[in-house]
């Protein structure tokens, strides 16, 4: 029987099993080791799993909305995991990660607040469970609601696996999986993510997004050959929300969600020039690859103001936006197109 049901009925119970025994005051996470807690009394510790019955390395504790805006017909899973590798030990109350069907994208882990679960050398989450350093102790009454304590270090580095072949990672998932990985990295990056259920023929945009600006981008997500056409299919978008919604064009932030950067020579970029020069729409783009780094370095995107990735035919480099969000962003990319287009 699977895991899920006995984890179903442990969120019933809420709590958990063991508490820190002093007020965490950091979480500092190195790569390919596990992450380790500074705590307010000057004591540290090798992080751990704290046995969350509401286990929110499974489950958002809501998914993201946007508050019924436009009635979008959005996925309303809360899980986690894209490929459903993380579950609930029944016996130890612990959760555990399927080995093969992890694909090291790491979105367990940045969404446990207590840093327990890290990246191992090859790429699959690992959940600390022993206590090394004995900084825990057992529940003994009603566990306080979860606070996110600030978060330095970096999770995965450019070399790992979901990093280095993500494209590939990507083109082994199906539709759902695909939109919810993004989806949920978007979310880890502080930005409310909609998007669409596959299958809906009612509705033509992949997703709506708002920002803590308060912009709202509507986001074509293509991984495949069909990103040439992305720019085209952001202007049917722009226009269904002006004329069906309403919205008016200069709040509407249209973005381009793709695997990889195309060619140089591809029209991509002279479309996106086009739109520039003749409506004065900023259309962006944001590679997988580097929303994944931003996501391992607790990056946050409150707004897509000024240049941030903006692409221009001929001089297209998407690292500077990049390095803006995060510090000392190493240069080289983890797969070409990451943050420049293949010559």
């Amino acid at each position: 029987m699977s895991d899920v049901v006995p984890h179903k009925q442990a969120l019933r119970r809420q709590g958990r099993l063991r508490r820190f025994q002093a007020d965490p005051k950091m979480i500092t996470f190195t790569p390919n080791e596990g992450a380790e807690v500074t705590f307010a009394d000057g004591n540290a510790g090798r992080a751990t799993c704290l046995g969350c019955h509401d286990a929110p390395c499974m489950e958002l504790e809501a998914p993201p909305n946007l508050d019924g805006e436009l009635m979008f017909p959005s996925d309303p899973s809360h899980d986690v995991c894209p490929t459903d590798a993380i579950n609930w030990d029944a016996a130890g109350e612990m959760p555990t990660i399927e080995v093969e069907s992890c694909i090291g994208c790491g979105l367990c882990a940045v969404n446990c607040p207590y840093g327990a679960i890290s990246l191992s050398p090859d790429g699959i989450a690992v959940v600390e469970t022993d206590d090394p350093d004995g900084i825990t102790a057992p529940v003994e009454e009603a566990a306080a609601p979860h606070v996110r304590t600030v978060r330095e270090g970096v999770l995965g580095s450019a070399t790992d696996r979901f990093a280095r072949d993500l494209p590939a990672v990507v083109e082994n998932l199906n539709d759902t999986q695909t939109t919810r990985l993004v989806r949920n990295m978007l979310a880890m990056c502080g930005v409310v993510a909609n998007m669409r259920r596959k299958g809906d023929t009612n509705i033509r945009m992949d997703g709506l997004l708002r920002f803590d600006s308060g912009q709202i981008g509507v986001v074509e997500l293509e991984t495949g050959k069909e990103v040439l056409e992305s720019p085209r299919a952001l202007l049917e978008d722009i226009a269904v929300l002006h004329n069906r919604f309403g919205m008016d064009v200069a709040d509407i932030v249209p973005v381009s969600m793709i695997g990889r950067l195309p060619n140089v020579r591809t029209e991509y970029y002279q479309v996106i020039d086009d739109i520039k020069e003749v409506l004065n729409i900023e259309c962006r783009t944001i590679t997988l690859g580097a929303l994944s780094l931003l996501m391992w370095h607790f990056g946050t995107l409150a707004e897509l103001q000024g240049e941030l990735f903006i692409t221009t035919a001929g001089e297209t480099d998407l690292y500077p936006s990049l390095a803006q969000l995060i510090p000392d962003l190493p240069t080289t990319e983890p797969y070409p197109g990451v943050y420049r287009p293949p010559k």
